[in-house]
């Protein structure tokens, strides 16, 4: 039984003694000079706070049964100021890189990035974070050196980051058309003056094209089937891809056209690229995506001489789209140099000789690249 006595009595003495050693705060301060707040912790708890030159302003604030780390936390928040214990003795000042205490506050921490370059990452954080965190020479490495606190909080947002990158599927189709499209090969052909105005919607289903075009005199409909090649209509180019988020990809289909022409008796030739570039990078943004668009189209054109010009145009947008959605990006309009041979019927067809019964021309012909983009899974 005395044993037991002796046990208890020993166990109530140390508590005692534990919050003995731990003194709390209770104190109010108004409008107070903060370096005279900090001597009255002092006296209050019988530590020793010293205040860098750094330190000033005043403070108002009530605390209430506190422990001396949490007024200090509490005290100094307004002021952006810091604390550290080093070697007993609670030391104040600014713990930012450009001070020269800042040794006193700081830890440093490397951390591996693995999904992202250290440099994106940094471009994402709070510009108050960036101070604190620089990139070496390994371009996956960054380091941290702040305070404990700071560091911990940065390296967390840090790893909410650097996460697997999540894919997205696209259709990208391009298709070539011109006036005379709307006058062959239509399937359902229609016009009626129930609506009037200015303006042109496009879709594609399957393998037809429907193009519906609003004029002040009605609207003008059909659909054209995408898998007839000819000169009126075309499909430039359709893409399949599956692209990373905030990854830029590129699809082109592009041609090198041979213009022949004449200059001082003497027959040249001359390449244009012909064909369109597209250039896509998407970003996430919930149940939808947001695309940011570059199309650039190659195309030649007469200009009264022999010799054809290169023609380049293009449109860069953004546009948002919800996942499983197709969208008309943007259609462009131009100028296409038609090459139209003639010959000399029966002479013209001669092996070799043939070239010289042979005349080739060229013709503009108006024409119309319209661009449709469908997002059909992103994960």
């Amino acid at each position: 039984m005395k044993k037991y006595t002796v046990v208890a009595l020993t166990l109530m003495i140390l508590i005692v003694s534990a919050l003995g050693a731990t003194k709390l705060v209770t104190e109010s301060f108004f409008e107070m000079d903060l370096r005279q707040a900090l001597s009255q912790l002092s006296y209050d708890t019988g530590e020793t706070i010293i205040a860098d030159d750094s330190v000033g302003g005043y403070v108002t604030i009530d605390l209430n049964n506190v422990t001396l780390e949490e007024a200090l936390d509490l005290v100094l928040l307004a002021g952006g100021y810091s604390w550290t214990k080093i070697n007993g003795v609670y030391f104040v000042s600014l713990a930012t890189p450009s001070s020269d205490k800042f040794m006193y506050f700081a830890i440093t921490k490397a951390y591996k990035t693995i999904n992202y370059k250290s440099t994106d990452i940094v471009s994402l954080l709070p510009l108050y974070m960036r101070k604190y965190v620089s990139t070496s020479g390994d371009p996956y490495i960054m380091m941290i050196t702040a305070p404990k606190d700071m560091a911990n909080e940065i390296i967390s947002l840090i790893k909410s980051i650097d996460v697997p990158k999540k894919e997205i599927e696209l259709d990208i189709t391009v298709v070539e058309t011109d006036e005379s499209t709307f006058r062959k090969w239509e399937r359902d052909w229609g016009y009626n003056t129930v609506s009037t105005g200015t303006a042109r919607y496009f879709s594609i289903s399957n393998e037809w094209f429907t193009a519906n075009i609003l004029t002040p005199l009605g609207l003008f409909s059909g659909s054209f089937d995408l898998n007839k090649s000819t000169e009126n209509l075309k499909l430039l180019s359709e893409s399949n891809v599956r692209v990373l988020n905030g990854i830029q990809s590129k699809i082109f289909s592009k041609t090198i056209r041979v213009y022949q022409y004449t200059l001082n008796a003497n027959t040249y030739y001359k390449e244009i690229p012909i064909g369109v570039e597209t250039v896509i990078l998407p970003t996430i943004m919930g149940d939808k995506i947001v695309l940011d668009v570059s199309e650039m189209l190659f195309s030649s054109e007469s200009v009264g001489q022999d010799i054809p010009s290169e023609v380049q145009q293009g449109i860069q947008t953004s546009i948002t789209i919800p996942i499983g959605g197709r969208i008309s990006v943007a259609a462009m309009s131009f100028t296409s140099l038609s090459s139209v041979e003639s010959k000399i019927p029966v002479l013209g067809d001669i092996p070799l000789l043939g070239k010289l019964f042979t005349q080739l021309d060229y013709k503009n012909v108006l024409k119309r690249v319209i661009l449709f983009v469908a997002v059909k899974a992103g994960e």
